[in-house]
């Protein structure tokens, strides 16, 4: 049986170009202020078909624009179907070469930090690289670890008048990624969340991280150098 994303790639290669390339189908984006349009797009991509055809169609119609730092975000939850990873990592690579979009998949995770002496546990986010962490120790987890680390964190199980899932293992770890991405900032050195190796042909988040003495070309503060990158996670690729 074909893997999935042997079939997607059979699928993608057998729509004609110019269904792939130039006809429209989603349209023009409405916002509710013209100003609105200038500003960082983010899509959040579930790993599924639905999510998958948005996030290509968007790109193939020219929605989504590196330059303006928009940016595709895939939350691992540790207990995804081996199908999905692989797909999810074939969609990461397309996007990524095809359009030059960051495409960071990332993980909830918890970091120590202290204040006025006393130490604590608070939420985080980490980024990973689409290979399991068996065979990398910057991968992905996939053996329900996230779920251990929540309850552990949280000191009770995810139920119905109290659903911390989608909140704890996507969006609060989400909302931080973007705060750096969008701000810029340097963020917490022990939380490891970025790594540099040249030879790597796998990439983590959205490029490799410039090092200290040669640092890329037009690296700064996202908002203030058009977007293009942050010094906390890395230039998208161009």
């Amino acid at each position: 049986m074909a893997s999935s994303a042997a079939v997607f790639a059979e699928s993608v290669a057998a729509r004609p170009v110019e269904l792939r390339r130039c006809r429209k189908r989603l349209g023009p984006l409405t916002y509710r202020h013209p100003s609105h349009a200038t500003l960082p797009h983010v899509l959040s991509f579930s790993g599924g078909r639905s999510s998958a055809a948005l996030l290509f169609m968007a790109a193939e119609e020219g929605l989504l624009d590196a330059s303006r730092g928009d940016v595709v975000l895939f939350a691992n939850t540790s207990a995804e179907h081996p199908g999905t990873y692989e797909f999810a990592a074939e969609c990461k690579r397309r996007i990524e070469a095809d359009f030059g979009l960051p495409f960071f998949w990332f993980e909830f995770t918890t970091i120590e930090d202290a204040w006025r002496g006393e130490y604590w546990r608070k939420l985080n986010y980490r980024l990973v690289k689409p290979v399991p962490i068996e065979s990398d120790a910057d991968g992905y987890r996939s053996n329900g670890e996230l779920f251990e680390d929540l309850v552990s964190l949280q000191g009770m199980l995810p139920n119905v008048h109290s659903r911390t899932c989608t909140a704890k293992l996507k969006l609060y770890p989400s909302h931080i990624l973007l705060g750096e991405w969008l701000g810029g900032t340097d963020g917490p050195a022990h939380a490891g969340h970025h790594w540099y190796e040249p030879e790597d042909e796998v990439r983590g988040g959205g490029g490799a991280h410039p090092s200290a003495d040669q640092p890329s070309e037009g690296c700064g503060s996202i908002l203030s150098d058009q977007r293009n990158c942050t010094a906390r996670i890395g230039c998208p690729p161009r």
